[in-house]
């Protein structure tokens, strides 16, 4: 569900005021500035996905929802991948297939 700049603004905005946030105060937890964040919260300007990652703790909400309402689906999917990756060990993912033996032409 993509959202518009402006709603993704609105609805950035609703999170930071609902948690008692200035915007001074969300720049001094994740160095954004407050120029920046301001153009974003009137929706004129679309935040990277960068700012969005950087957001998410502050604001707990996952980054991968705000991705999500951004509109950066392809990197949805990157990120999914790097999290299984980092959760499952390769080891672990294919424990309980049989491995197939590789016989050359010659040996059969």
């Amino acid at each position: 569900m993509e959202l518009s700049n402006k709603e993704l603004g609105q609805y950035l905005k609703a999170v930071r005021e609902g948690l008692g946030y200035s915007i001074y105060d969300v720049n001094k937890l994740c160095d954004i500035s407050p120029s920046y964040l301001s153009l974003m919260e009137n929706g004129k300007r679309r935040p990277s996905a960068i700012i969005l990652k950087k957001l998410a703790p502050i604001y707990s909400l996952d980054y991968i929802k705000l991705y999500e309402k951004a509109g950066y689906i392809d990197l949805i999917e990157d990120e999914k991948v790097q999290e299984l990756k980092g959760s499952v060990s390769l080891k672990e993912l294919f424990k309980d297939t049989v491995p197939l033996l590789r016989y050359s032409k010659s040996r059969i």
